[in-house]
């Protein structure tokens, strides 16, 4: 089953933010990174779900297992709820993009274990605030 990994970088919170995505499909790597703006950490994180979601529905991957280091995700996903209204409209666009997969779970693991995602992110972040200088 393809495992996706994510992950967001964000400078200061709010501050200048960063998102990235590693989809393995097969022992093959996927990469993918986006600048998002200024925005909190959480918010952040919820928009690298979001983005990691739509480049595995590019790559047309059907079933997944997605890997957070986000307890905020992770704890929404797996209890089917959000209790801050600022993040309900990303999780309304999730309960939206799940339905292109067959089978979709989404994991909380610790940091260590999302290395790969967060050095993507982290790097992205630190290339958008060289360019800004």
């Amino acid at each position: 089953m393809p495992q996706i990994y994510f992950d967001a970088a964000t400078k200061g919170n709010p501050g200048e933010s960063s998102c990235s995505s590693v989809i393995i499909i097969e022992n093959e790597r996927h990469y993918f990174t986006k600048n998002i703006g200024v925005m909190d950490n959480h918010r952040a994180e919820w928009e690298a779900l979001i983005f990691s979601i739509q480049n595995a529905i590019d790559l047309n991957v059907k079933n997944a297992l997605i890997y957070t280091d986000s307890k905020l995700v992770g704890d929404s996903i797996e209890k089917d709820f959000v209790k801050n209204e600022m993040f309900k409209c990303y999780f309304n666009e999730f309960k939206q993009l799940e339905r292109a997969f067959d089978l979709i779970f989404v994991k909380w693991i610790p940091r260590s274990q999302n290395k790969e995602a967060n050095q993507l992110a982290q790097q992205a972040l630190r290339k958008k605030l060289k360019s800004k200088k």
